[in-house]
């Protein structure tokens, strides 16, 4: 055999493994991007559930804010006021987040559907952190203004609701993707409101890496 048809056939034999790596990568990211797909799809069920259960729940409270407005205590008034407005907010994330898992396409860039996964990661962190902002609410509105004038409950009052602000401020401002490997960020973010959005960007960052290093 010739040295030009050894090299022509080296040639041909390193163009098919050539090839045969591009149809490599190319299975794993569609199979990659597939159960991506899966896991964030399986968040749907739960918060289109808890968009229509939190819409009814503002909606009986709106009713109630209007009818016991010239009446209600300010104390209980705002504090429902402070609840409706911070979980329409909640309501209207989690619509925005079901807009990303459907507009998540299996023939879209891999840096895109990394971009709208990062952007559910940040999205549901900003929920908890909202949530838990107004938990003081919890403390303030079974208070009656005639309940001011007794120093002792007023000064165990007092502590409750401090304690509540310390608690959910320090929550609200620690709440972030830098904490969390840490015990308490593990044991509140668990389950289909968390997992499936780490375990797709894991996915997508270890598809990333095997096709720089190839």
């Amino acid at each position: 055999m010739q040295d030009s048809e050894l090299i022509a056939l080296w040639r041909s034999y390193d163009q098919k493994l050539e090839e045969n790596l591009m149809l490599n990568r190319r299975n794993a990211e569609a199979i990659t991007l597939i159960k991506v797909k899966s896991l964030v799809g399986s968040m749907v069920p739960m918060k289109l559930f808890i968009i229509i259960a939190s819409t009814l729940w503002v909606a009986f409270l709106s009713v109630v804010l209007v009818h016991t407005y010239s009446y209600a205590s300010s104390f209980f008034w705002y504090s429902l006021a402070i609840h409706v407005v911070l979980l329409t907010i909640v309501i209207l994330i989690y619509g925005y987040q079901i807009g990303l898992i459907f507009q998540t396409d299996l023939s879209e860039p891999l840096i895109k559907t990394q971009h709208r996964l990062a952007s559910l990661r940040s999205s549901t962190l900003l929920i908890s952190r909202l949530m838990f902002l107004h938990a003081p609410v919890w403390a303030t509105f079974s208070i009656q203004e005639q309940m001011l004038n007794h120093p002792t409950w007023l000064m165990v009052q007092g502590l409750i609701t401090l304690a509540f602000i310390v608690v959910a401020l320090w929550l609200f401002f620690n709440i972030k993707y830098e904490n969390r490997d840490k015990k308490w960020f593990r044991f509140l973010f668990k389950g289909k409101e968390w997992e499936p959005v780490i375990k797709s960007l894991a996915l997508l960052e270890e598809l990333g890496s095997y096709s720089s290093a190839k």
